[in-house]
């Protein structure tokens, strides 16, 4: 089974996001889920595709606290 889900993020800071989470991109944590991640202007776009549910949970939470992280960071460099 292949599981895909998609985030759409609108900020100022999207740009910014992108580039401090790029590096993570490079490098796969699990075989079992892989993440795919674009900005365009003010728009950031997250992509995960897993294989079972267990590494798409995974994955996602792993994911979407790094964006959190990223923009709180974002916002105090501001």
């Amino acid at each position: 089974m292949l599981l895909t889900s998609r985030y759409v993020f609108e900020t100022p800071a999207a740009l910014r996001i992108y580039r401090s989470l790029k590096p993570e991109l490079e490098s796969q944590v699990t075989e079992r889920s892989s993440v795919y991640m674009n900005v365009e202007n003010s728009t950031l776009y997250l992509e995960i595709r897993s294989d079972d549910l267990v590494a798409m949970r995974s994955t996602l939470n792993t994911w979407l606290r790094l964006i959190q992280v990223a923009s709180e960071t974002a916002d105090c460099l501001v």
